[in-house]
Parts: structure tokens; sequence; C-alpha cells
């Protein structure tokens, strides 16, 4: 008669140590895995800020100017470069009319534009919804990525500023590239284009308000901005949710809480670490640092010449 021995299975004890090594192989792994998804995701949003950048050379060299930031009608720079964004077809729908179907939050070809799923204008890393109800528009489609208007400007109007001595986005004359009814031309540049900021990414999140300012950030057209009249005057508001200003370093909205909330609207931040993406006028994209230089940055935000200090990449 053969006898075998009982066949050995683990014991609870055991079970739970490979268990709890698998716990910690796991946590040393997950953040080096989240790590090279960032990575990825940056890398996107770089490559998509290149888009934009190309598309808006693409535009002046069509042209021979700049789109303004936003028009008369609540038109944003956005929907001026859909045809350089191969989008014609969406474009070429664009009612750019006062009234009817025209409004920007109106049922017909204008609001469908502003809802429509863009992949250029939004940074995978971005966590809100692909698409909010806002403004009259229910599934309007949020940006990650605004025009750069001035390195002066603490508010969207005249009577909100912050800081004495700054401006604001209802100004007719700014020092940036895009603001309301800009016309900016590249020879217009006296710093040249390679020290002049074109695009910097946004911290977008419409559901965060200090001050009363929300952080919402648009595509394509603006109910709110539709009043406006170019000169100076009132009429018309939220202009950033098109553009921004460098008055104030990058990711100061998340780095000191208690920045005035219309600092933090106007001013340029991201979901990234560390700092933020940023095109500029000569087709390149450069991620600032959040401890940038505040001179050189500010500089970086006008396209007037004289200014002393330029970023070192």
């Amino acid at each position: 008669m053969e006898f075998r021995s009982p066949r050995r299975a683990f014991t609870l004890v055991e079970l739970l140590v490979v268990i709890a090594i698998i716990g910690i192989l796991v946590a040393l792994l997950l953040p080096a895995v989240q790590q090279a998804r960032e990575s990825a995701r940056r890398s996107q949003c770089m490559n998509q800020m290149r888009q934009l950048t190309v598309a808006m050379m693409g535009y002046e060299s069509s042209y021979k100017k700049l789109p303004a930031g936003w028009t008369t009608h609540g038109t944003l720079w956005s929907a001026a470069i859909l045809p350089q964004l191969e989008q014609s077809a969406i474009f070429n729908t664009l009612l750019f009319q006062e009234n009817g179907q025209g409004n920007w939050d109106a049922v017909g070809p204008n609001r469908l534009a502003t809802e429509t799923e863009f992949s250029v204008f939004r940074c995978p890393t971005m966590p809100i919804p692909l698409h909010m109800n806002y403004n009259g528009i229910t599934e309007r489609y949020p940006a990650s990525y605004r025009a750069v208007g001035a390195n002066d400007v603490s508010s969207d109007d005249s009577s909100t500023r912050p800081i004495a001595g700054t401006k604001s986005f209802e100004f007719k004359e700014l020092n940036g590239l895009f603001y309301g009814c800009s016309e900016v031309k590249f020879r217009d540049i006296g710093d040249g284009l390679s020290n002049t900021f074109m695009f910097g990414e946004s911290r977008t999140d419409p559901e965060f308000v200090k001050d009363s300012q929300g952080m919402d950030f648009w595509i394509i057209g603006s109910p709110q901005a539709d009043p406006c009249n170019c000169n100076g005057g009132t009429g018309g508001t939220e202009f950033s949710e098109a553009v921004g200003s460098t008055l104030v370093k990058v990711n100061e909205q998340v780095r000191n809480p208690s920045t005035n909330g219309y600092l933090m609207e106007v001013s340029f931040a991201s979901y990234h670490v560390g700092g933020a993406m940023f095109g500029v006028a000569d087709g390149s994209v450069h991620f600032i640092s959040e401890n940038v230089d505040l001179k050189a940055y500010q500089a970086m935000g006008s396209r007037l010449g004289g200014e002393k200090n330029t970023l070192q990449y």
C-alpha cells in the first residue's frame, strides 16, 4: 500500500504576507505609472498648443494680421483660426449677426459650435467634464488655452480692478497680442516674436468661484462678451473667457489661495505640477515654471519693445 503525504496549502498567515507584499509593490509602482501617464498627457498638451501657434501663424500669413481677441459680436480668436485647424466646415456655419441664431446662446449653428468637442483646445490633464451648462449654453465646451492679452490687466471691467494703476480688458488699446477688436501684426511686435507670448494655459474650473469670479474659459463665442463696443467704454464683460494677463506669476491661483479672485480669473495656471505651457509668437512652445522671474514673465506678455528682461528657457 502506497502512502502519500498530505498536499500542503498556503496557511492564512502566508496568504496575508503575500497580499501585503503585493500591496507594497503596487504602492511603489503606482506613482511611477501615474508619472508616466502625466508625462504623456503633458507632451500631448504641448503638441496641441503647438498646433494652435502654427495655426495662428498661418492666419497672420494669410491676413497680414492676427485675429481679434474678441469682436463686438462676441466672436473669439478660437473661432477665427478654425479654418487653419482644418475645421472650415464648422467655421462656415457660423452666423456673424447680432440677433436670432447669431446669438451664441440661441439654438442654432453658433451655439452648436461652442458645444463641439475640439480636442486641440483642451489639455488632457484637465479633470473637469467635457461639457458644462453655462451662460445659456447647455453643452458648452471648456478650453484649457487662452490668448495673451496684456501684462498689466487685473480684471475684466474697469470698475473691479483690484490693483491701482492696472488696466482691465475693457480698455481699447492693450499691450498684448489679443484684445477687443485688435488687429496686431507681427511687425508690431517690438520685442521680436521669440520674446512674446501668444497663448497660455489656464486652470479651467467654472465651479470654482472666488470673489464672485468663476474660472470659466471657453471657445468660439461668448454671450457675455457680445455687447462689447470695443471703444474703451462699458459694454460686455467676461473677456477673460478668451484671454489672460501675465500680471501675476504662473499658478498663483494654486500657490496662493488668498489671491484676489479677479487676479485668479485673468492669470494663467494649469493642472500640471510646477508650471504651465505657453506658446510663443515664433511658433515654439515652452513649459514655464511657476517660480519664473516675474519681470521677465511680464515682459513676455507684452508686444512692446524695451523690456529689459527676457525668459531663459
